[in-house]
């Protein structure tokens, strides 16, 4: 069965509970003009120029000049040929599902490769061609110019409506598609008998920078052909996916100056069954044997090695990082000092003792170029997706020292079962500089500290004692809120009596579930949002 070109919603995966929504469709700027505005464009552009001051015109035409509206005409054709390669950039084609097939009019849709296989007219400019057809002879250069699919630089695939698959037509497609920087791949979750085709486009695919993979087994070593070829990558997104372990380590190594975009959510390690794990430093590690239903062999699964993280993030430079696998203070701090200009962050931590919570807080606090941070506090299974919030054991101090220092965020979500904070955090977190442009905020179970432990060192004996003091007097109620922000009000002078602001993003759990949010637990007993009304589920 073959892809056929159809509208497929492309969902970017990440840790929050997100819905798709169909945005209207807007008209290009120019077409929002009224025709009258345009007509007077064309009619100024292509109007016969007489001197009516000084001779008496008894016939006045033609008022326009021929030759200019054809030059006006030929300028959109020329604007057309130069818009189809950028209708072609980005293409996305969807496997229809078994039952489709009798339904689909066979007239009316068209297989993917023969949309990519089509042929043009229009020249190609050498530029965007890759460096190997320099070889080739100048017949072989312009056969290849004349398809559609050398335009094609992003190419999504989604094959999740079914576990067939036809590596003929995958290989037929990677050849049309030799300009191609971005490949995302969309597999059934079913494990396959063969390898994924993804050696080629790997191979017929010199400029492919960026890669977006979802249930892709490395059983057939199909991430092989990434070093075989020598791709180095600028983005890669894994999701759900197995590589084996060599070929990780030489991946990472591959990619140690050019990877900037990461994001991992449920990859797993495939270990060798024949390797002596005798020296292997992985065996405090927990081991799952997944048996492939398909080939009905063997592979055991191990999460990512800590020692694996620590060569990825040592001097990475990261400015994007999502990552599934909970992280402890020691390896946040490897990917704080690894990538320091960070402008997102998904991150899981698995710290559930004052002082490294501390720690962990001050370190994000160093990533003044951070403007997307999602935070969460769990105790993650490693080879499920069962976990369990923990709480923020850090003093409310931490938290207003870290909104003090990061004035670039946009957007922020922070998930654990509590979180200590005082209404001098908000303030500071939504201060004369950053109202408008920190327009999304999602705290989960927060709670009011109403005498807050300030201390001028950060040394560990002053962060215990800050937050055991701070924990006995803190209030899940939203009267404990409100009547803080009644008292700063009123102390406040009168150019900046605008404390009322907050009023209405402070939720109980029962106001979040009516707003449709179901994001938070039964034990969120007072919340905090701000935007993210794409998360609420009518």
């Amino acid at each position: 069965m073959a892809e056929t070109c159809s509208s497929l919603p492309i969902i970017t995966h990440s840790f929050k509970k997100s819905t798709s929504s169909q945005k209207k469709k807007e008209l290009p700027h120019i077409f929002r003009l009224p025709n009258e505005i345009l007509e007077e464009i064309i009619q100024t552009t292509a109007r016969v120029e007489r001197d009516d001051d000084r001779q008496f015109l008894g016939w006045q035409f033609p008022e326009h000049q021929h030759t200019q509206l054809k030059q006006v005409a030929l300028c959109c054709r020329r604007f057309y040929a130069l818009c189809v390669p950028y209708l072609w950039r980005d293409k996305e084609f969807i496997l229809p599902r078994e039952d489709d097939e009798t339904k689909i009019d066979s007239r009316t849709v068209q297989l993917a490769t023969d949309i990519l296989s089509r042929e043009t007219h229009l020249v190609q400019q050498q530029q965007h061609l890759h460096h190997e057809e320099e070889q080739e002879t100048k017949q072989q250069r312009r056969k290849r110019k004349r398809h559609f699919g050398a335009y094609v630089r992003s190419l999504c695939r989604d094959l999740t409506n079914g576990p067939h698959y036809d590596m003929n037509n995958s290989r037929l497609m990677a050849e049309l598609v030799c300009n191609l920087r971005a490949l995302r791949i969309d597999f059934h979750p079913k494990a396959r008998a063969e390898h994924y085709g993804l050696t080629f486009f790997v191979q017929s695919c010199p400029l492919l920078e960026e890669l977006y993979l979802e249930n892709c087994r490395d059983t057939y070593d199909d991430f092989a052909s990434l070093l075989h070829f020598k791709r180095r990558l600028t983005s890669l997104t894994l999701l759900c996916c197995t590589i084996k372990e060599q070929t990780w380590h030489h991946l990472i190594e591959l990619n140690k100056k050019s990877l900037k975009k990461l994001l991992l959510q449920r990859v797993l390690i495939e270990k060798d069954p024949n390797m002596n794990n005798d020296n292997s430093s992985h065996t405090h590690y927990p081991i799952t044997v997944i048996k492939n239903i398909t080939t009905a062999s063997i592979v055991p699964l191990i999460p990512i090695p800590h020692t694996a993280y620590d060569h990825l993030f040592s001097n990475q430079q990261l400015t994007h990082l999502a990552l599934s696998d909970a992280i402890c203070y020691p390896m946040l701090n490897r990917i704080v000092n690894g990538s320091p200009h960070l402008i997102k962050l998904a991150i899981i931590v698995k710290e559930s003792e004052p002082i490294l919570s501390t720690r962990c807080i001050l370190l994000l606090a160093q990533l003044h170029q951070l403007r997307i941070l999602s935070l969460a506090f769990r105790s993650v299974h490693p080879l499920s997706t069962d976990y369990e919030r923990l709480p923020c054991r850090a003093p409310s101090q931490t938290w207003t020292y870290f909104a003090q220092h990061m004035s670039q965020l946009r957007l922020i979500h922070v998930s654990a079962s509590q979180l200590l904070l005082t209404h001098d955090f908000f303030s500071t977190l939504f201060g004369p500089s950053t109202p408008s442009a920190l327009s999304q905020v999602m705290l989960h179970h927060v709670s009011h500290v109403v005498t807050p432990i300030h201390f001028d060192e950060w040394t560990d004996q002053q962060v215990v004692d800050a937050y055991h003091k701070e924990i006995l007097t803190a209030q899940d109620t939203m009267d404990a809120w409100s009547s803080s922000s009644s008292l700063s009000a009123s102390n406040a002078s009168s150019s900046c009596m605008n404390e009322g602001w907050w009023q209405g993003y402070f939720l109980t759990f029962d106001q979040a579930q009516e707003k449709g949010f179901r994001c938070f637990e039964q034990e969120d007993q007072v919340c905090f949002v701000k935007g993210f009304e794409d998360w609420c589920e009518k």
